[in-house]
């Protein structure tokens, strides 16, 4: 995928131009600053962190390829980060509450879990806030380098049994699994190609 341009837009608060959006939601350590960043082709515009819970908003990246019309990519606070203070488990819910109420411009939320867990309590209630707007659900199983091919497939077929979802073991390493998760992307916002 060839990224014409990958730029922060501002949190929920400040987004005013509708465009399609793809939103990435996981636990706090699943992953998903680093799979965002993997996929532009970025090392730092989404920020990581070794401490859980640093994305504490709702924040928005607009994203141009040579191939898609602009995008946003929204990158949901980690719901892991709910448990290490108490109040944060309200303050969560209702950013998610707000992100999700009526929004018409989410075409695919994608669900970022480290491949090694099973599917638990949040990522079903968000695969049913999903399925009850019509979105599409995409698990992207992250962490795949850290398993042999044999467990990788095993573990991926758990998962996409577990949760009815479409399942990609994908890397941020060696970047495997980034292509499926693209043409998921495309078939969301209605593009189809012969290959990526």
């Amino acid at each position: 995928m060839k990224i014409k341009r990958a730029d922060y837009a501002g949190t929920v608060h400040d987004i005013r131009e509708l465009l399609p959006e793809i939103a990435f939601s996981g636990r706090s350590n699943a992953g998903k600053s680093s799979l965002i960043n993997a996929l532009l082709g970025r090392k730092n515009l989404v920020q990581t962190s070794k401490v859980p819970g640093k994305t504490r908003n709702i924040n928005y990246f607009i994203v141009e390829t040579v191939e898609l019309p602009a995008i946003y990519m929204v990158d949901m606070p980690g719901y892991g980060y709910a448990r290490i203070a108490k109040g944060m488990k309200s303050e969560w819910d209702g950013l998610a509450r707000r992100y999700f109420s009526g929004n018409t411009g989410l075409k695919l939320l994608i669900i970022v879990m480290d491949i090694r867990r099973g599917i638990d309590k949040e990522e079903r209630m968000l695969i049913n806030i999903a399925s009850r707007m019509g979105v599409r659900v995409l698990v992207a199983a992250t962490k795949a380098d850290k398993v042999n091919t044999s467990e990788k497939i095993g573990l991926a077929a758990a998962l996409k049994a577990s949760s009815s979802a479409e399942v990609i073991a994908v890397s941020s390493v060696d970047r495997s699994g980034l292509a499926g998760v693209w043409d998921a992307i495309d078939k969301s916002i209605g593009i189809k190609r012969d290959h990526i």
